[in-house]
């Protein structure tokens, strides 16, 4: 039994300090504008400098304090955690409630072989964070504290020696699925990265409004858009080429060493070439299985398989809907399901929409252009004209919206397809829907359609899957089938 006090790395006071320290960035900025104005006459006009470094010294200390009050322990049948600066805090968490144990190692954890350690739980206190975080403690505690723990919901006793059940359990379970160089290559080309490495420059340029003489910089850009517009489009097609390399080797460091191992009955998920990260998720809080295409992928036949777990934290974006496969070829994903859920059945043949919904779809994504084109029309007339042109592929939108609609029911699992911009496959399990909500609009009333939302445990809200304009009977069907027992 892990009985003694444990404390974490001395590391965690040096993170803590440095997560203070980026909160911080903005008052020292502005206390050190304020200091280089004028020249220094008196004591009083060191005092922005004296603040910064009575600041900085507080915040060490206070690190260096909690750092000295946190310890942990496995006793009793539970992990005890005591904290705090001023007042000693304690939280106790049964084994049985704990779920999974989540690593990551950063920069600073990786060069002394440590990680950070997040306690996931069942109903944990506060959604929106996980139950308990060791910010930094060595890789084989933390090894150590799994096995323990597995053991312990096990049913034994972790101080005895089991046979077989080492730290081998954990480390040398073959991979069951892995991604190659190609696959992740495929997956950086095909992402929306670029647009995420874009938007990141425009956000860290703006931190800087009062810095960057930004007057002169869009004059010196008049006149060299004025040198002509070849040299422009060469210049433009060279940055967005640039985001794009960025975007790719982005990929490769979030999703390097991607791997999917199966222990006993948990999925544990390793990734992550700088930040390595590892999620384990047990396979009975698994709620749905998504398989999501965007229109790139689905040419080329590839997807993306996420599962929606009902445990994690609302602010890890990674612990509710976790990509499970974030690029895998379509005609694969049949076989591995089937592997790792034999319970769910994976199909891709489903009941169409009535053709009277095409009307409604098309309208419904054209709709949203047809006022600015009636105002640029009036501003513009006749060449405002030319803007009406843009109803056109938002009407495809919509054609494509319908062609995706559509639902099945095989036995106690129901399974809904649809598309916004990214065509959707949810197959649920029926005890797994926290609500199936059935409504009609007056417009769909004298049509004879209805629309369908379905919710099942995901974070702190549900995930939602909607699909509209079912055929009215087909609604009443489902709706049958969710408030009757198979």
């Amino acid at each position: 039994m892990m009985s003694e006090h444990k404390r974490l790395h001395p590391i965690s006071a040096v993170a803590n300090f440095v997560k203070q320290l980026k909160d911080l960035i903005v008052p020292f900025v502005f206390l050190f504008v304020l200091n280089n104005r004028g020249e220094k006459t008196g004591f009083w006009d060191y005092m922005p400098v004296i603040s910064m470094a009575a600041v900085l010294v507080f915040v060490l200390v206070t690190g260096i304090v909690k750092w000295l009050r946190f310890t942990y322990r496995l006793e009793e049948g539970e992990l005890r955690i005591e904290y705090g600066l001023f007042v000693k805090k304690k939280r106790y968490i049964p084994i049985d409630r704990i779920q999974s144990l989540n690593f990551s190692e950063g920069i600073l954890h990786r060069p002394f072989g440590l990680v950070k350690v997040k306690v996931e739980t069942a109903g944990s206190s506060n959604p929106r964070e996980s139950e308990a975080e060791l910010t930094a403690i060595l890789k084989e505690e933390a090894i150590e504290l799994e096995e323990m723990i597995y053991r312990e919901k096990k049913g034994h006793n972790v101080s005895e020696d089991l046979p077989g059940e080492t730290t081998e359990t954990f480390k040398d379970e073959a991979p069951f699925f892995n991604l190659s160089s190609k696959d992740i290559w495929v997956l950086a080309t095909t992402s929306g990265g670029i647009g995420v490495i874009i938007s990141g420059v425009f956000v860290f340029l703006s931190q800087f409004n009062e810095f960057i003489p930004y007057e002169a910089v869009y004059d010196e850009l008049a006149v060299f858009v004025k040198s002509g517009v070849f040299v422009v489009s060469v210049m433009a097609f060279l940055g967005l080429l640039i985001a794009w390399l960025l975007s790719i080797a982005w990929t490769f460091i979030i999703y390097g060493d991607f791997r999917i191992k199966i222990v006993d009955d948990h999925i544990v998920i390793t990734r992550g070439l700088l930040e390595k990260k590892q999620v384990t998720v047990p396979l009975n809080r698994v709620q749905g299985i998504r398989v999501v295409e965007n229109p790139i992928r689905q040419l080329l036949g590839y997807c993306t398989v996420h599962i929606e777990n009902a445990g994690g934290s609302v602010l890890e974006k990674d612990s509710t809907s976790i990509k499970l496969f974030p690029i895998v070829k379509k005609k694969r994903i049949t076989g591995l399901l089937n592997d790792l859920f034999p319970d769910y059945v994976i199909h891709d043949d489903f009941k169409r929409l009535p053709g009277r919904s095409l009307r409604r779809y098309v309208f419904r994504q054209a709709i949203w252009v047809v006022v600015p084109t009636a105002a640029v029309c009036f501003m513009y007339w006749p060449y405002g004209l030319w803007v009406s042109l843009l109803m056109i592929p938002f009407g495809i939108l919509g054609y494509y919206q319908y062609r995706a609609g559509g639902w099945k029911i095989v036995d106690g699992q129901l399974s809904l397809q649809y598309r916004g911009v990214l065509k959707n496959t949810m197959h649920i399990k029926k005890s797994r829907i926290q609500s199936l909500d059935a409504h009609e609009s007056w417009f769909q009333t004298r049509k004879d359609l209805g629309s369908l939302r379905t919710t099942i445990k995901s974070g702190e809200t549900g995930y939602v899957s909607p699909i509209r304009d079912l055929e009215k009977n087909d609604l009443q069907i489902i709706a049958s089938w969710y408030s009757h027992s198979v």
